[in-house]
């Protein structure tokens, strides 16, 4: 396996009322997330907009972030959402000019690529900086969900492909992506990965369970172990929790980061929860909505507050 197994996290982007980063509580929740274990975190997936900052924010962001990074010894990954080659392109010389060594793509979402457009994608990006590692975001998305025989053809030709990253799929894809590109290694959200890690190794892609930091790590453990009971256990939890959230947040935000703010706001609630527009972001009603139900239901899921100092 190009890539060892582990808990990867995101760091969701938040914004003034004026849309300017709030920087202050930005690098609050970067030290945050270190401080409770999370030492393997990205920017700029679809939790981070990356797919609405312009070019300004992309680099101020990217520079904050991997100011912050310093202080970790795992991995710092910037993500890239672009609509072609030459933006793509563009964006990962911002990165690699900042310090960034590694990298997650998404596919061109303005149409879905066909099988030749697909390994040009690659081809021209994964060929273009073979000192650079690469992590492909598997999602609906892109247009197009990539099986495991699909990714291990581009793996073959490109060995700095080291890992993917994917939720809620079905368990035909997960075990489709195990055992057809087996020396990637393919992270998945918490319902998946309790499936998936039972099968073989596999990374942790920390979602609605960053709302307690240490139910992260004890999941993550199981699976590596293969613990079904603790699995089965935690997941029935997750999925339970999913639902109040699902209840809560009935108002029309689709985006990821509507609901991954939320978490951010538990562990710091002067997180605020806007997004880019045109897109909606949930509201301080419905956080609130949330965290009460969730308090009722289960209280010792909702996580420590962030303690780290600007």
């Amino acid at each position: 396996m190009r890539l060892t197994p582990c808990i990867l996290g995101t760091a969701c982007v938040p914004w003034n009322e004026d849309y300017t980063l709030a920087e202050g509580i930005f690098r609050r929740q970067v030290r945050h997330l270190l401080s409770v274990g999370f030492e393997n975190l990205y920017v700029f997936g679809t939790a981070g907009e990356g797919h609405a900052v312009t070019e300004a924010q992309f680099r101020q962001i990217a520079e904050v972030f991997f100011e912050e990074m310093r202080a970790s010894a795992g991995m710092s990954q910037l993500g890239i959402i672009g609509l072609s080659v030459p933006q793509v392109k563009a964006r990962i010389e911002v990165g690699l000019e900042i310090g960034y060594r590694t990298f997650q793509l998404s596919l061109p979402s303005w149409g879905s690529l066909n099988d030749r457009e697909l390994h040009t994608f690659f081809d021209e990006i994964l060929g273009a900086y073979p000192q650079a590692q690469f992590l492909h975001y598997n999602i609906s998305r892109g247009l197009r969900v990539l099986s495991g025989r699909e990714l291990a053809r581009i793996a073959a030709d490109h060995p700095n492909l080291v890992a993917t990253k994917s939720g809620s799929q079905s368990i035909a894809n997960d075990l489709g992506l195990m055992t057809g590109a087996p020396e990637l290694c393919h992270f998945f959200t918490e319902q998946d990965y309790a499936f998936a890690s039972r099968y073989g190794a596999c990374g942790l892609l920390a979602s609605i369970s960053t709302i307690n930091p240490a139910r992260t790590r004890e999941l993550f453990d199981a699976g590596q172990r293969k613990d079904e009971e603790a699995l089965t256990r935690l997941s029935i939890k997750l999925y339970q929790i999913l639902q109040v959230l699902f209840t809560c947040t009935a108002s029309g935000q689709h985006m990821d980061g509507a609901y991954d703010k939320l978490y951010c706001k538990i562990a710091d609630p002067d997180f605020p929860l806007r997004l880019l527009p045109p897109y909606q972001s949930s509201t301080d009603e419905e956080w609130q909505a949330f965290v009460e139900k969730l308090r009722s239901i289960d209280p010792a899921w909702v996580g420590e507050k962030a303690k780290a100092d600007v």
